[in-house]
C-alpha cells in the first residue's frame, strides 16, 4: 500500500528535480514549465502505484485546457484509488517535490519503461518492444557521474529525443531485418556498424508521410513470407509501394515485420487490416496487392471482402511449378517419365565422365518431389536425357539383367515421344520463371504472359477459336472439341514430329491416345495460366502502350475502360464516360508524342499528373499502373525500401546563442593551438570539441557553462549539435574540433540523418566563430587557416568543396575514373560522357543552337550565345558549379552575351576553353577504324565572327536533299551547283527552291575551268549510282564498267578542287555509296579516296532501313546518330489518317515497286486502310525519307515516278547528322532566341 508522505522540510534544488525526473522518465525538460501538462506526474503516479492510471488515456501532447484538466482528472483518480486522501499543493515545484519524496519513499525499485506510455494507442505494434524493460537503479541526484554512467545516460537520452513513436518500431524483428538487409551500412565503419543500422528506423515523420502519401494515392501492397532475418528466424514483411508523382520516382515504405501468433490466412490479414488502420491508411486505396504466401488466394479473398477491386499478382510468382505440375499430371505417362528420370539418377554417380557431363547434376535424396514442383529443373532434365538417349540406353544395356526394368522404360517409343513433347511444351513456362527469377519489370512480365497464353491457345486450337477465346477470356470455350486442331496439325515440336516421322509403323496405334494426351495437357495448362493471370489478354497486351507516351495514339477507350474498371476507377457508369473523356482530351491535346528524348517515362508522367489534377478519373489510373512493382524478387525490393529517419528538429545556431556562451578569444585559441586539449584545465566554456556518444563514436558538439560557474573537476557539460542533447562527458574523453579528419565519420554522415545535420551545424557555427575572429585579430589568421586545412581534407568526403587538381574528375559529371581530355575546355571526360559528348555535340534545334550544353552535352535549361554565327549553349549546372554560383541569373540579363569559346579572356574560375580546342574536337572525332591512312588535313574552327556563307558543288545531286539540308540547319548559301541529268529530279529542285539552285551538265562534262569559273567551292557531295556496285544486281559490272565509273569522275573533280596545302581555307567532302558491295569494291574506293567509310542507317532516325557508306572529311562523321524529338521513328507516324501501319520499321525502299512491300516474297502490304491491306502512299514516302509532304509533286508526275526519284534520294535525317559540325566553319542565318 502506498502511504500519504509529507513534504520534506529540506529545499530541494530545482536542477537536482528536473535531473531526478529525466532520469525517471528518460525525458528532457529543461524548464519546469514543461510539466505544467500533468502528463509527467501521470507517468510518475503509473511508477509509484502501477495501475492506478490507464496511461493510454493520459494525453502527452495536450495544449489546450480541456486536455490539461483531464490530465489532472486522470490523476486525481489515481490519488484515490492509491487511497491519498489529500494533497492541497498549488505550486508545480511543490508537486514534483511531493511525488520525489513519494518515490523515495514507495518506488525506487519499480520496474518501469516510460516510452510504452509515450506511445499513442494507435500505433501499438503487432509484435511491440514492451516485452523489453529497462531496469532502473535507484541513484543519487548528483551531478558527477563515471564516464560509463555518462555514456548511458547519453545513450538514454538521446533514445528520448528521437521521440516515442520510434520505439515503436525498435521490435527486435524489424531490427533483425534492418540489419541483414540494410545496404546503407558497410562493416568497415568500425563500430557505427551496428549502431547506424539501429537508427534506421521509422519515426513520426515517416508515419505521417506514409499517411499523406496513401491517403489520396494508389498503392502496391507488398507481403513477403518466410523472408530470413539476422538470427536465423522467419517473418513476414509488410511493404508498401506507390508512385511520388510530386518527384517522379517510385517508392517504397517499411511498414512492419509481422509475427502473428497463427501462420493463418485469417491471421494474416487480420494483422494487416490493423497496420493500414495503425497508419491511416485507406483500404480503398489499394490498387495491386501480391504476395507469396502460400495460402493467397484465402489472403485475397479476406482484403477482397473490403475492397473487391484489388488486382492480385499473387498467381505469378509460382505460376510456373503449379501449371507444369497441373499440366505435367494430366499426361498418360507421367508417373513413368517420373520413375524413369528417379531409376536414372540413382545410378548417377557410377556413370561414366562423358555421360555425367551430358545430364543434369541435381540432388537425388529428395528427386521426386523436386521433379514435382520445380519446371525449370525437369525441363532441363528431361532436355539433356533425349540428348543422351542413345548413351543411356548402351550403359543401362550393359548391365545386369536388375537394370533392365530402366532399359525396357527408355526402349519404350511411348515414353520417349511424350518426354521430346514435353521438351517443347514446357520450355515457354520455364523462360516465363527465368524471366520471374531474374527480376524483370512487371509490365514485361505481364507480356510474356500473353505471350504464354497465345503459344498455348495456337498450339491446339483452330486460329478462330484462339482468337475467340483470347477475347472472351471463357475457359470453357477451349475445352470444346469443336475449336481443337485435328490430329496431325496440334503443335508437338519440331523434334517429336520428326521423332513420329521415323517411326510412324509402331506408333500408329498410340497416335489417337498421344492426340488426347497432348490436348489434355495444353487444356490444363491454358485453363491453369489464365485463372493466375490478374488481366484479360487483350489488357495485357496494351498495358504498356496506355504507359508509354509515344504510343498513346495507339491506345483504345475500350483498353482504358477495361483498366478502369480493374483497377476500381470506374464503379459506375457515369465514371467510365468521366474516365473515357478525360483519356481522350489527354490523348488529342497534343497530337502526338510530347515526350523529350532524355525524359523518363516517369518525368514524362509527372508533368502529365501535374496538368491533370488530383481529382482526375485517368490520373488516378495512371497513378495506379505506375503503382505496379518493378519487380517480384524480394532481394530487388528490398534494396529499394526506404527506411526514413525520424527528422529531429533541426537547432538554429546564430552569433547571439554563441555570445550566450561566454567565450573569449583566448579560450577559442585553445581549439587550434598547440597547448593541447583546453590547456592545463581541459576544454574551456565555448570551446568546440569532439565527445562521445554510445553506439555513435564521436559527434560534435560545444562546451557549456555550469550553474557554478565553474567546471566540476574533469567533467564537462556539452551540447551536441543535431539533436541539443546535453550531456555530462569526462574531459579525457573529448577531442579539440580541429582533429576533423581524425573525427569524421563518413558512413555515419552517409546513414545517419542526425549526423549530418550535425555536421553541417557545427560547420555553420565554426564559420560564425571564423569570421568574428578574423576582423577582430590578425595575428590568429594563421592557425585559423592551419585548421581549414585540415577540414579540407575531410570536406572532400562530403564532396563540399572543388578539388584543386580537376583534372582527376570528369569535367561534365564529376565522377571518377576519366578516360579522355576535354576537347573545347581544360578538364577531362569520363567513359559515359565521352559517349553522350560524342552524341550530342552536333546536335541542333531548329532554332539553330546546340540541343544540350557545350560543357557536358545535357541539361534542361540553358544560356545562348548571342554572337553572330555562334550557335552554342551553356546549362545552369555547368555555370554555377564550374565559374560560381549565381553565374547563370547574371548572364541572363546580359545581352547579347558572348559565350567563353567565343570571347576566351572572359572565362574563369574551372571553365578554360583550350587554346587549340577547334583542332582537339577534329581529332577527338577521328575515324581510325579499318585500313591505315594519314588522317585527313584537320581545319580549325572558325571564328564566329570570321564565318563567311557556304559554297557547294553538289555531283549527282537528285532532288537536292543537300541543299535542302543545308537550309534546314540554318546555313546562308552563297551558291549551290548541282550536276544531275534526271529532269524529273531537277524540275522538283528547281520547284522547291525557287530556282536558288545552279544545276550544270553532266558530271562527265564538268572540267576544270569549270570548277575555276562557279568557284571557290567549301563543299563537295555526292553519290554515284550504285546499280553496278551493288551485290543486290545479279548483273551488276562492278567499279570499272557502267555506272560504276562514276565513282572515278568524283574522284576527279575532288583531286581538282582541294586546296592547295597553303591554303587556309577550309574544304570539306562527302561521299555516298551503297553498303551491299563486294568487299574488293569498297577496299578501292577507300584506297583511292584516302579513307575508311562510316556506315549510318537510317532506320535509327526514320522508319526506314536505309543502311549507307560515308567517306568525308567532315569532323565527326563517325559520331553516333541520335533521333532528335522531331524524327518519325515508327510507320504509324508518317501515315495519314485513317490507315494503320503493320509493321513499326520497313525495309528499304528502292525504285522497284515491290521494294514497299515486306517479306522475303514481296507478300505483305505494310498498312491497312477499311480493313484492306493497302501500300505506301507517296506523301507517306516523302516522310519517311524526311521530306516535306509533297515534296515531289511536280509535274503531274505519276505515282511510279516519284517513287523512283525518292528511291534514289538520301535520307534527310542522315544528312543532317552528317553536315551539323560544318557550323563551326561557315555563317548561319540569325534566327529569335527561344
Amino acid at each position: 500500500m502506498v502511504v500519504n508522505v509529507k513534504i520534506g522540510d529540506e529545499k530541494r534544488n530545482l536542477s537536482e528535480l528536473l535531473d531526478w525526473l529525466n532520469h525517471i522518465l528518460q525525458a528532457t525538460f529543461s524548464q519546469l514549465e514543461h510539466t505544467c501538462s500533468g502528463a509527467a506526474f501521470c507517468q510518475l503516479m503509473d511508477i509509484i502505484h502501477p495501475g492506478s492510471i490507464d496511461i493510454n488515456k493520459v494525453k502527452f501532447t495536450a495544449k489546450e485546457n480541456a486536455d490539461i484538466l483531464d490530465n489532472y482528472g486522470l490523476l486525481r483518480e489515481a490519488f484515490s484509488k492509491a487511497q491519498i486522501k489529500k494533497v492541497n499543493i498549488l505550486k508545480t515545484l511543490d508537486l514534483l517535490t511531493w511525488f520525489k519524496d513519494l518515490y523515495d519513499h514507495n518506488a525506487a525499485k519499480q520496474k518501469y519503461n516510460p516510452q510504452e506510455g509515450f506511445v499513442e494507442q494507435e500505433v501499438v505494434s503487432l509484435k511491440s518492444s514492451r516485452e523489453f524493460k529497462i531496469s532502473k537503479k535507484e541513484e543519487q541526484s548528483s551531478r558527477l557521474y563515471s564516464p560509463v554512467q555518462t555514456k548511458y545516460l547519453n545513450q538514454k537520452m538521446l533514445n528520448v529525443k528521437r521521440g516515442s513513436h520510434e520505439s515503436f518500431f525498435r521490435s527486435p524483428a524489424t531490427m533483425c531485418f534492418i540489419r541483414k538487409y540494410s545496404s546503407s551500412t558497410s562493416p568497415d565503419a568500425g563500430s557505427n556498424f551496428a549502431s547506424s543500422k539501429d537508427s534506421l528506423v521509422l519515426g513520426q515523420k515517416c508515419r505521417e508521410d506514409i499517411t499523406a502519401f496513401c491517403s489520396q494515392t494508389p498503392y502496391c501492397l507488398y507481403l513477403y513470407h518466410g523472408v530470413e532475418l539476422e538470427d536465423e528466424n522467419k517473418a513476414s514483411v509488410l511493404l508498401l509501394g506507390f508512385f511520388d508523382k510530386v518527384t517522379g520516382e517510385n517508392k517504397f515504405r517499411l511498414l512492419d515485420v509481422l509475427h502473428p501468433e497463427e501462420e493463418t490466412a485469417d491471421a494474416i490479414c487480420t494483422c494487416i487490416v490493423e497496420m493500414l488502420k495503425k497508419f491511416r491508411i485507406p483500404l480503398i486505396n489499394m490498387a495491386i496487392f501480391y504476395s507469396n504466401f502460400p495460402d493467397h488466394e484465402g489472403l485475397l479473398s479476406g482484403l477482397k471482402l473490403l475492397k473487391p477491386e484489388i488486382v492480385s499478382l499473387c498467381g505469378l510468382s509460382d505460376m510456373a511449378g503449379e501449371v507444369f505440375h497441373s499440366g505435367v499430371e494430366n499426361m498418360e505417362f507421367s508417373g513413368l517419365i517420373l520413375n524413369l528420370i528417379t531409376e536414372i539418377y540413382k545410378h548417377f554417380t557410377t556413370f561414366p565422365g562423358a555421360l555425367q557431363t551430358l545430364l543434369e547434376d541435381v540432388d537425388c535424396s529428395n528427386l521426386r518431389n523436386i521433379l514435382t514442383s520445380q519446371c525449370s529443373l525437369f525441363w532441363r532434365i528431361i532436355q539433356k536425357m533425349t540428348l543422351a538417349w542413345s548413351d543411356l540406353e548402351k550403359y543401362f544395356g550393359s548391365l545386369d539383367t536388375d537394370e533392365k526394368s530402366i532399359c525396357r522404360l527408355l526402349g519404350d517409343l511411348k515414353i520417349r515421344l511424350n518426354i521430346l513433347f514435353l521438351c517443347h511444351a514446357l520450355q515457354p513456362l520455364c523462360d516465363f520463371q527465368e524471366n520471374i527469377d531474374r527480376g524483370v519489370s512487371i509490365t514485361q512480365l505481364l507480356q510474356d504472359a500473353s505471350q504464354l497464353v497465345r503459344f498455348y491457345t495456337t498450339s491446339f486450337l483452330r486460329p478462330k477459336a484462339a482468337e475467340f477465346f483470347l477475347r472472351r477470356g471463357k475457359t470453357s470455350l477451349i475445352q470444346d472439341t469443336v475449336g481443337h486442331l485435328p490430329r496431325g496439325e496440334v503443335e508437338v515440336g519440331k523434334q517429336a514430329a520428326d521423332f513420329l516421322l521415323q517411326r510412324s509403323e509402331e506408333l500408329t496405334d498410340y497416335l489417337e491416345t498421344f492426340h488426347s494426351s497432348i490436348i489434355s495437357f495444353y487444356t490444363t495448362v491454358t485453363v491453369n495460366v489464365i485463372e493466375r493471370l490478374p488481366f484479360s489478354d487483350s489488357i495485357l497486351r496494351n498495358l504498356s502502350l496506355v504507359l508509354s507516351p509515344g504510343k498513346k495514339l495507339e491506345v483504345t477507350g475500350k483498353i482504358v475502360q477495361d483498366l478502369g474498371v480493374c483497377f476500381g476507377v470506374c464503379l459506375g457508369p457515369e465514371n467510365v464516360s468521366l474516365l473515357t473523356d478525360e483519356f481522350l482530351e489527354y490523348q488529342f491535346i497534343d497530337g502526338g508524342d510530347t515526350q523529350l528524348a532524355d525524359q523518363s517515362m516517369e518525368q514524362y508522367w509527372k508533368t502529365e499528373l501535374r496538368i491533370m489534377g488530383r481529382t482526375s478519373s485517368f490520373g488516378k489510373l495512371i497513378i495506379s499502373l505506375l503503382a505496379l512493382p518493378r519487380t517480384l524478387k524480394k532481394e530487388i525490393i528490398f534494396e529499394q525500401v526506404s527506411l526514413v529517419f525520424e527528422e529531429l528538429e533541426k537547432p538554429k545556431y546564430n552569433l547571439s546563442d554563441i555570445c550566450v556562451i561566454r567565450y573569449n578569444f583566448s579560450l577559442l585559441i585553445a581549439g587550434v593551438s598547440k597547448l593541447g586539449p583546453g590547456g592545463p584545465d581541459g576544454y574551456t566554456v565555448g570551446e568546440m570539441v569532439w565527445g562521445p556518444i554510445e553506439g555513435f563514436g564521436l559527434w560534435p558538439g560545444l562546451v557549456q557553462s555550469w550553474d557554478s560557474k565553474r567546471p566540476c573537476g574533469s567533467i564537462r557539460k556539452v551540447i551536441f549539435f543535431g539533436n541539443r542533447m546535453l550531456s555530462e562527458v569526462q574531459a579525457d574523453d573529448l577531442l579539440p574540433f580541429f582533429s576533423f579528419a581524425k573525427c569524421f565519420c563518413s558512413n555515419s554522415f552517409a546513414t545517419v540523418m542526425a549526423y549530418k545535420d550535425a555536421i553541417f551545424n557545427s560547420l555553420q557555427v565554426r564559420q560564425i566563430l571564423l569570421l568574428v575572429l578574423c576582423s577582430s585579430c590578425t595575428s590568429m589568421r594563421f592557425a585559423i587557416y592551419s585548421d581549414i586545412t585540415v577540414w579540407k581534407n575531410c570536406f572532400g568526403k562530403l564532396n563540399l568543396i572543388l578539388p584543386l587538381n580537376i583534372t582527376a574528375f570528369c569535367l561534365s559529371c564529376g565522377s571518377t575514373p576519366v578516360e579522355i581530355i576535354h576537347p573545347l575546355f581544360k578538364g577531362m571526360l569520363c567513359s559515359n560522357c565521352k559517349y553522350n559528348f560524342t552524341e550530342t555535340l552536333y546536335r541542333y534545334d531548329e532554332d539553330g543552337y546546340q540541343s544540350y550544353c557545350t560543357v557536358c552535352c545535357s541539361g534542361m535549361e540553358v544560356i545562348l550565345c548571342g554572337h553572330d554565327n555562334c550557335c552554342r549553349s551553356y546549362c545552369v549546372d555547368c555555370l554555377d558549379i564550374l565559374v560560381g554560383e549565381g553565374t547563370f541569373d547574371r548572364l541572363k540579363n546580359v545581352d547579347p552575351w558572348t559565350c567563353y569559346l567565343c570571347a576566351p579572356e572572359s572565362s574563369s574560375r574551372a571553365l578554360k576553353p583550350r587554346n587549340d580546342w577547334s583542332i582537339r574536337v577534329q581529332e577527338f572525332f577521328a575515324n581510325n577504324s579499318a585500313m591505315e591512312f594519314e588522317p585527313h588535313r584537320v581545319y580549325p574552327s572558325i571564328p564566329a565572327n570570321q564565318r563567311r556563307p557556304i559554297r557547294v558543288l553538289s555531283l549527282f545531286d537528285g532532288i537536292a536533299t543537300g541543299y535542302l539540308v543545308l537550309r534546314d540547319l540554318g546555313f546562308k548559301v552563297e551558291k549551290y551547283v548541282a550536276s544531275e541529268v534526271d529532269e524529273e529530279s531537277i524540275t522538283i529542285s528547281m520547284v522547291n527552291h525557287d530556282g536558288k539552285i545552279t544545276h550544270v551538265e553532266d558530271v562527265k562534262n564538268i572540267t576544270k575551268q569549270h570548277i575555276d569559273k562557279w568557284g571557290p567551292f567549301d563543299l563537295l557531295v555526292g553519290g554515284s549510282p550504285c546499280n553496278d556496285l551493288s551485290i543486290v544486281n545479279p548483273a551488276r559490272k562492278g567499279l570499272f564498267e557502267g555506272t560504276g565509273r562514276l565513282f572515278f569522275e568524283y574522284y576527279r573533280l575532288l583531286n581538282v578542287m582541294k586546296p592547295k596545302e597553303d591554303d587556309p581555307q577550309p574544304f570539306f567532302w562527302l561521299f555516298e555509296n551503297v553498303v551491299f558491295m563486294q568487299t574488293q569494291v569498297k577496299a578501292d574506293i577507300c584506297r583511292f579516296l584516302e579513307c575508311n567509310p562510316v556506315l549510318v542507317d537510317a532506320v535509327k532516325v526514320s522508319p526506314a532501313h536505309r543502311a549507307r557508306y560515308f567517306w568525308g572529311n567532315i569532323p565527326g562523321m563517325n559520331r553516333p546518330i541520335i533521333a532528335s524529338q522531331n524524327d518519325k521513328l515508327r510507320l504509324q507516324e508518317c501515315l495519314e489518317p485513317g490507315r494503320t501501319a503493320k509493321y513499326e520499321k520497313v525495309r528499304t525502299i528502292t525504285t522497284r515497286p515491290n521494294s514497299l512491300k515486306q517479306g522475303t516474297n514481296d507478300a505483305h502490304f505494310p498498312i491497312t486502310m477499311n480493313g484492306k491491306d493497302d501500300n505506301i502512299w507517296i506523301t507517306e514516302m516523302e516522310k519517311i525519307f524526311g521530306f516535306p509532304k509533297h515534296y515531289t509533286d511536280v509535274k503531274n508526275m505519276g505515282r511510279l515516278q516519284r517513287q523512283r526519284v525518292l528511291g534514289k534520294s538520301w535520307s534527310v535525317p542522315v544528312i543532317r547528322h552528317l553536315l551539323a559540325p560544318l557550323k563551326d566553319y561557315f555563317a548561319c542565318d540569325e534566327v529569335p532566341l527561344k
